[in-house]
């Protein structure tokens, strides 16, 4: 099968039905026409052999657009020799028998060439047409059953018209495939562009978080390095370790990866009370209150509420001297959930690092991208507070 056959037969299924459809009315309407035609408007009826020559050649044509979608070309070629003979047959009271309503069908095969991707093949589906009109007035003329010049003209012209009408509309259902298509792809790519960037804020955030957290307990360790707690805090730091080049494997496989796999789900709000039991220390205090009654959120609301504790945790173990407490509330409300992270500022503040970071920037992206409200209020204590809705706007 050839590509041309092959992408007509795997065309959208909204143009295959368009082809058979179109093939199915002008096969019900027209072929009873040819037959009223040939016995009846006909002053002098066609002989049985003729008759039948041209009743078989009709129905045959009709046969080729049913045919057309899975294989355009042969289906073409097949029409075009069909058309062939009736051009040289007589019927008194029409003309050439090609003038007959059966030969609609043939436009409906150079709509569908005119509509697939082969661009030749089109072209040579217009040239065809031109060139069977032109048989048609020749015979005609050379019949001599039209005396005036003009209405050779106006004859060529319908056939020209006809045949010219046919391939612009395939030619211009093809152009708004295409666009259909270029669309589709135009949104692919920025689909692809906003995961890649969701899932650069997410290894800022692993990768922040837990190094801020492991730097945290390695002092820890240092100042319990006589104590029996110094163990754990260790233990702590490799596992913390551990579980961040875990995550940052598993986002480098997707960022290499030409084309995305189902991915892993993302922490969400119910993974808050893990995360705050890593970031725990003998230096950090960290506590958690839940109010109201637990409500159902869509995933963008719960990646954003974790991520944003995540990122305040982050921002008072990096910032603050410790021993740092942190207070995190959430709170449901009837159409909302309320995060707050507040710390107590510590002993003081570390020195910037002289580069601002793009936590706070992701994380009010999140936020706002999920239709909440961030509030962030620095000073001596950092305030972060989120209003999230527990139903997604429309």
């Amino acid at each position: 099968m050839s590509s041309q056959e092959q992408h007509a037969a795997h065309a959208p299924g909204v143009a295959i039905n368009g082809v058979m459809v179109a093939s199915a009315l002008i096969a019900v309407i027209a072929f009873p026409l040819t037959l009223v035609t040939l016995h009846q408007a006909s002053p002098t009826p066609l002989t049985s052999g003729t008759s039948i020559l041209v009743i078989t050649t009709a129905g045959l044509l009709h046969c080729t657009g049913f045919l057309a979608n899975r294989w355009p070309r042969a289906s073409f070629a097949i029409g075009s020799a069909l058309m062939l003979p009736l051009a040289f047959v007589y019927v008194q009271g029409v003309g050439s028998a090609a003038m007959l309503p059966s030969s609609i069908a043939y436009l409906v095969l150079t709509w569908v060439l005119a509509n697939g991707e082969d661009k030749l093949a089109s072209r040579v589906a217009l040239v065809v047409g031109f060139v069977g009109a032109g048989i048609i007035t020749l015979v005609e003329i050379a019949r001599g059953t039209v005396s005036d010049p003009l209405m050779w003209l106006v004859q060529a012209g319908t056939l020209v018209v006809g045949v010219v009408a046919a391939w612009a509309l395939g030619s211009l259902a093809k152009q708004r495939r295409l666009s259909a298509d270029q669309i589709r792809q135009e949104q692919t790519r920025v689909a692809l562009a906003q995961e890649r960037s969701r899932i650069g804020r997410d290894l800022h955030d692993v990768v922040s978080h837990s190094l801020t957290v492991m730097i945290a307990q390695a002092e820890a360790a240092r100042i319990l390095t006589k104590q029996d707690e110094a163990d754990e805090a260790l233990e702590r730091v490799a596992e913390t370790g551990r579980s961040a080049m875990q995550g940052l494997r598993g986002m480098l496989r997707v960022l290499d990866r030409a084309e995305f796999e189902p991915l892993e789900p993302a922490p969400g709000i119910t993974g808050i009370p893990a995360l705050i039991d890593g970031a725990r220390s003998n230096e950090h205090t960290i506590r958690f209150r839940t109010e109201g009654r637990t409500r159902s959120v869509s995933p963008d609301v719960s990646v954003a509420a974790y991520r944003l504790v995540q990122e305040a945790i982050t921002n008072a173990i990096r910032h603050n001297v410790p021993p740092v407490a942190v207070d995190i509330d959430v709170r449901w409300h009837d159409k909302g959930v309320e995060v707050t992270v507040q710390d107590d500022g510590g002993k003081g503040h570390h020195e910037p690092s002289g580069s601002a970071g793009t936590g706070l920037i992701g994380m009010r992206e999140r936020v706002e991208g999920a239709d909440g409200t961030l509030e962030i209020l620095r000073g001596a204590r950092w305030r972060v507070r989120a209003m999230l809705p527990t139903e997604k706007k429309s």
